[in-house]
């Protein structure tokens, strides 16, 4: 009987090991070492060519190493964004506290990431490949006109905003009126990312900001 306990026991142990380590965070180091266990940062800083912006961690689905050194950090709903992460990585293995330079990072797999409802009433194409879904924190656009001051168009108007890069132009496809190609009149864009804190995106960097989703 004790033997059938022990042999039950074991099992149990192997079991959960085995269910630990498949649901456990994997981090991969440039020397080849791995370790399995959680990522404990509740945010991570990133410097990207638009913004500064801080993602949170349980949106993320990896992090890679790119061959520039950048950082490649894919979240939730095929959200991305891209640039130099400044932030040091914290994480818990064995029950023994690991602080990983970026330096040093390859490869983060996290295990499970939250959805998020909130903050989409946008998406957001950088000309680097970055998407993301967002609010805006203003209600309209400035515009530059030939009369020399400003328009503001409401982006309750808006459909969807688009960079012709062969006429240096923005297309404003507005939902009532013609389109309009024109220039901003402001360098900056206050927006809040689903997956990250409230920052001020580069409008020279824009590619697309979609309102009709």
């Amino acid at each position: 009987m004790r033997k059938i306990i022990y042999i039950f026991s074991l099992l149990l142990l192997i079991i959960f090991t085995t269910t630990f380590m498949a649901a456990a965070d994997k981090i991969t180091l440039q020397n080849g070492e791995s370790y399995r266990g959680e990522l404990l940062n509740d945010s991570l800083k990133l410097k990207t060519s638009y913004a500064e912006i801080n993602i949170q961690s349980n949106y993320l689905n990896q992090i890679i190493k790119q061959e520039d050194n950048l950082f490649l950090l894919k979240a939730v709903e095929k959200n991305s964004f891209s640039g130099d992460l400044l932030s040091d990585l914290r994480f818990s293995s064995n029950g023994e506290e690991l602080v990983i330079n970026k330096e040093d990072l390859k490869l983060l797999d996290l295990s499970s990431s939250h959805s998020f409802s909130n903050n989409k009433a946008i998406s957001i194409t950088i000309n680097n490949g970055d998407y993301f879904y967002a609010n805006l924190m203003v209600e309209s656009i400035s515009i530059k006109t030939s009369l020399g001051s400003p328009l503001n168009i409401k982006f309750s108007n808006i459909n969807i905003i688009e960079y012709l890069k062969d006429e240096k132009l923005y297309l404003i496809d507005r939902k009532q009126g013609d389109d309009i190609k024109a220039e901003f009149a402001q360098n900056k864009l206050i927006v809040w990312p689903a997956a990250g804190e409230i920052f001020e995106l580069d409008l020279n960097y824009l590619q697309r900001l979609n309102l009709s989703i």
